[in-house]
């Protein structure tokens, strides 16, 4: 039975030129008749390969699943949590002014079923600003990085965890800092992507 599904797959795809999904001008070209022209409307294509309802049972989901793409593992996936290495307590994807304490950037993620390991993957980007007052003033410094990793499917009950993202301690001893994060989840229908934010007070110790 898993030898069937890529199968199926496979005759799912081609069948209309390997587009996905087909387009009526692919089939048509496939089949080895033209659009037809004027009206915008293609020509009907020829008949090829059907699904049965057993296989459309099987083929159906798998397709969804890969076109949903790498995302959220439920409401309370991606965003800031009370606790240094595991969530405490979910705070939520903006999370500004944090009383003291000890924090995390969590990301739980559902990956498609589908694909070897290194099939799928998110990009993590964060930028900080960092203000604090010297004996010349106040300064702000601005710093930035992009990290990738490489995602695969965990469970159908549990997440790939990426946990903790980041560390974030409140008050912060560099100064007041605020951050924004973005996680971009690269999908050929288009990527879906994730942002939020993070600030802490100036540690005045």
């Amino acid at each position: 039975m898993q030898h069937l599904i890529p199968a199926l797959i496979l005759a799912t795809l081609t069948a209309c030129g390997g587009q996905q999904p087909p387009s009526a001008e692919a089939c048509a070209q496939y089949a080895g008749k033209p659009a037809a022209a004027g009206s915008g409307t293609a020509a009907a294509p020829a008949a090829g390969p059907t699904l049965s309802a057993f296989e459309q049972s099987l083929v159906g989901p798998v397709l969804d699943d890969v076109r949903a793409g790498v995302r959220p593992f439920g409401d309370e996936a991606i965003g800031v949590c009370a606790g240094e290495r595991n969530c405490d307590k979910f705070i939520g994807m903006k999370a500004e002014d944090l009383p003291p304490g000890k924090y995390m950037l969590q990301a739980l993620l559902r990956v498609p079923k589908t694909g070897d390991k290194g099939s799928w993957k998110i990009d993590f980007s964060t930028e900080c600003t960092t203000t604090k007052n010297t004996s010349s003033g106040e300064t702000s410094t601005t710093s930035s990085s992009t990290q990738s990793y490489e995602v695969y499917y965990a469970g159908e009950e549990r997440p790939f965890r990426l946990a903790p993202l980041r560390t974030i301690t409140s008050p912060d001893k560099g100064g007041a800092r605020a951050c924004t994060y973005t996680i971009v989840a690269p999908h050929p229908d288009g990527d879906k992507i994730y942002k939020g934010s993070w600030s802490v007070p100036a540690d005045a110790n």
